[in-house]
């Protein structure tokens, strides 16, 4: 399936780019209907791809349509799980929790893909994969984060996001000092 951006910029936003010192939630300069630097972007813009360009959602799933946007998550502590784990970053407050964004959710946890939502303000709500509840509460207890749970869901606070996964809320020179480009 070859899908190009066009002009949806939803990575744009959401993602965090050391090159340019820019930080997650924040918009990028070079995006302007599309990304202005395109052909001459940094690696880390050229290396990512969303789910919906790798083709794993309908045509009119594109993420600055959905007001999400997914990818599957590289990080260390998610691999130990055993399983795949996919975020989905909202760009438009809500958008994970409006049908389009639940049937999203629903579809990746029945093939056993966990999904944390990403929300700016308030913390992360993590879906758990089918069967796997019990090893991602034990690693969240393991890793000490207060969490909730409700409906199968994992609930953290902005608070303890923070706290666990800094760079995602870091900015200006706070930013700086957790990122470096050798």
């Amino acid at each position: 399936m070859n899908r190009e951006c066009g002009t949806c910029t939803a990575c744009c936003t959401t993602m965090i780019v050391p090159e340019l010192n820019k930080a997650a939630h924040c918009d990028c300069p070079f995006a302007n209907n599309g990304c202005t630097m395109y052909e001459d972007r940094p690696p880390t813009c050229a290396d990512w791809n969303c789910l919906w360009l790798l083709g794993h959602f309908r045509d009119r799933d594109r993420p600055d349509k959905t007001g999400y946007v997914s990818w599957v998550m590289p990080a260390p502590q998610v691999r130990s799980w055993g399983h795949p784990v996919v975020a989905m970053r909202e760009i438009k407050e809500g958008s994970t929790v409006i049908p389009a964004g639940q049937r999203a959710i629903k579809k990746l946890t029945k093939a056993k893909v966990s999904v944390f939502v990403i929300k700016k303000d308030t913390g992360r709500t993590i879906y758990a994969a089918s069967g796997f509840q019990k090893t991602m509460r034990e690693s969240f207890k393991s890793q000490g984060v207060k969490f909730s749970e409700r409906s199968g869901c994992f609930h953290i606070s902005r608070e303890d996001c923070e706290r666990m996964w800094p760079i995602d809320y870091a900015q200006g020179d706070s930013l700086r000092k957790l990122i470096s480009i050798g």
